[in-house]
């Protein structure tokens, strides 16, 4: 079957749809594209750290 992808302009808009596919039995997934870059983005920094083990030497305290 074929599927679709929907950008509602507002939350009314996105209210609307999930009831009208929930009343229609109709299986849909959630997808929050706002955070999409900024997980990469993050995910992409902590892999990078590790590969590198960059560890920043402490400073001495009242010294």
């Amino acid at each position: 079957m074929e599927s679709i992808i929907v950008h509602p302009k507002n939350a009314m808009e996105l209210t609307a749809l999930k009831s009208v596919l929930k009343d229609m039995n109709i299986e849909f997934e959630k997808f929050h594209t706002k955070n999409n870059f900024h997980n990469k983005k993050t995910v992409q920094k902590i892999t990078d750290r590790k590969e590198k083990k960059i560890f920043k030497p402490s400073k001495p305290k009242g010294l």
